[in-house]
């Protein structure tokens, strides 16, 4: 999958870490439909400048990005290249056409001359355009279509049109003139021009009609446009680029994804605290544009939906059924800030059947307990043997326990009992995943921890977001997985295998969601409103056997 120009999505192959003669390189495969940019090149690379692998991942994102950008503006330079040449054709096909029939006055076409003019222009032309074609015979016309993709030469298809009897007094380069004035190009560029002038002059803006002229393929070859046929193709040794002319205008009427994406990026901007969850509202809601093009809001259906990851599968099978229903969900929300905005009356995206789309996502699984004493009898420097400790005791998320502060913790109230809290405080507003998050945890009674101190109980790096996750990920997942080789046991195992433990213990569902901050159930808002007392909690956790925390593997 791909980004498009103008940064309108976000989609481009995945980087990938390689290591080459002695560094790590970042290593992004050029999109098919980009190769024609990047001759000779399958793949871009970048040098992390080390050989070693966890400081090359740091970096993978960054370098990444600089080869996303680079495509992003070679995209660009190509579109704008692509408009410069395809209205120079438009300006040439309208003044030709209009010298044809010597008209007067010929006006400016820019913004700023008279729309009046301009449209009156525009009136003229496709009148002489009209006048040219209707005076030539049907079968003419047939017979100068067979030619031209039909199988000969150059010099066959002169002889065979100067053959033709034709009853116009309008030459066959007349009808050239003419059929180059009735392609899409040139309906495209009068159309963002007179819209342009009657903005800019305070003026209604025109209605536009839809193109309905036949399809014609142009090409750029050596910076010149000509019809793109076979014929033509055989006829030249020089590269061939497709091109073409979107509107650049859209008319108010016709509110398009891309007319609401700016306003909608906006609010993204400003009212999205979390800078990942920022990014990727902004990636994806991009990436449909780039896939399935600029679709007016109020005809996008449920079926747009299903198209945009059959279209995404396949450039890519393997992606997730997660993946893909986190790609609707950035769609979802521009197309729920419309409906807010009153663009539309209901949310074409909120209720479809993604069960079975994708690969189904890989599922974690706890850790079995000889697992686990082989676990916390490795060698474990002092700052990850806690951060563990507290993990599979706590039931916390890898990022909430990685951001603990001394400040949030509590050994003196409860009765003795102690635990750390998730809540804002006076001096720290606490990044969580969700309101349900927001909880006392109470520590396991054999839980050993430092003597308290001040600030943060661990050094991981955090995130853009504040958050350590990525970092604790780098720094151990490498080490559990040679203790614990298998694919689906992870950092995150150690959550599932607290929920397991306090199962085996008889501990209520809503006592260990509570704890955990598990958003499934009611009770893990309660918890933070009186709901459930941390006495009862901690209870709770007291019933667990944590003798494997000790380290002898033979327990």
């Amino acid at each position: 999958m791909f980004r498009n120009a103008n940064n309108n999505s976000y989609t481009y192959p995945v980087a990938r870490l390689n290591h080459i003669k002695g560094k790590w390189y970042v290593i992004v495969s050029v999109p098919a439909h980009l190769r024609h940019l990047f001759p000779n090149q399958r793949d871009l690379r970048r040098s992390t400048g080390t050989d070693d692998e966890s400081f090359a991942k740091r970096k993978q994102h960054a370098l990444a990005q600089e080869i996303y950008d680079l495509f992003d503006q070679k995209q660009l330079d190509e579109k704008t290249k692509h408009f410069s040449a395809t209205d120079a054709f438009a300006r040439d096909a309208i003044f030709s056409l209009a010298t044809i029939f010597k008209h007067r006055d010929i006006p400016d076409l820019k913004p700023s001359t008279d729309y009046h003019i301009l449209s009156a222009f525009k009136q003229n032309c496709d009148t002489y355009a009209g006048i040219i074609f209707n005076q030539a015979r049907p079968e003419e016309l047939s017979e100068l279509a067979e030619l031209i993709v039909g199988d000969l030469s150059l010099d066959e298809i002169r002889e065979r049109i100067k053959g033709l009897n034709s009853k116009s007094q309008y030459s066959t380069a007349d009808k050239g003139v003419a059929g180059k004035y009735m392609t899409e190009p040139v309906h495209t560029f009068w159309q963002d021009l007179l819209i342009s002038a009657a903005r800019g002059q305070g003026l209604p803006e025109p209605n536009v009609e839809p193109f309905t002229g036949p399809k014609t393929d142009l090409a750029l070859i050596k910076g010149q446009i000509h019809i793109d046929h076979p014929a033509m193709r055989r006829l030249t040794n020089e590269p061939v680029e497709p091109i073409s002319r979107p509107a650049r205008i859209v008319p108010a009427e016709a509110l398009t994804y891309s007319s609401v994406m700016p306003e909608y990026l906006e609010r993204v901007e400003r009212d999205t605290p979390l800078e990942d969850t920022k990014r990727k509202k902004q990636r994806w809601a991009k990436q449909f544009l780039d896939v399935m093009g600029d679709l007016e809001i109020a005809a996008i259906k449920p079926k747009h939906a299903y198209d945009y990851l059959d279209k995404v599968l396949a450039e890519n099978p393997k992606r997730s059924n997660k993946t893909l229903k986190d790609y609707i969900w950035g769609v979802q929300d521009l197309l729920k800030y419309c409906v807010q905005r009153d663009y539309i009356q209901s949310n074409p995206f909120r209720d479809l059947d993604l069960k079975t789309v994708g690969k189904p996502s890989e599922e974690t699984y706890p850790f079995e307990m000889s697992e686990l004493r082989a676990i916390f009898a490795h060698n474990w420097n002092a700052q990850d043997r806690l951060l563990l400790s507290i993990l599979v005791t706590t039931g916390m998320r890898p990022s909430e326990a990685g951001n603990l502060t001394w400040e949030r913790f509590n050994d003196t109230e409860h009765e003795g009992i102690r635990y750390f809290t998730t809540l804002d405080t006076a001096d720290e507003k606490v990044r969580v995943k969700n309101a349900g998050s927001k909880r006392l945890v109470p520590i396991h009674p054999d839980l050993q921890l430092p003597e308290p101190s001040t600030g943060r109980l661990f050094d991981y790096q955090k995130n853009d977001d504040g958050l350590s996750a990525t970092e604790i990920g780098h720094q151990i997942l490498p080490t559990l997985h040679s203790i614990v080789p298998h694919p689906n046991k992870n950092i995150r195992s150690f959550r599932k295998t607290f929920k397991r433990m306090c199962r085996d213990k008889g501990v209520e569902e809503e006592v260990h969601d509570a704890i955990t901050g598990h958003r499934q159930s009611a009770s893990a808002s309660r918890a933070n409103y009186g709901g459930m007392g941390v006495s009862v909690m901690f209870e709770a956790i007291s019933k667990l056997d944590v003798l494997f925390l000790n380290g002898d593997a033979s327990a």
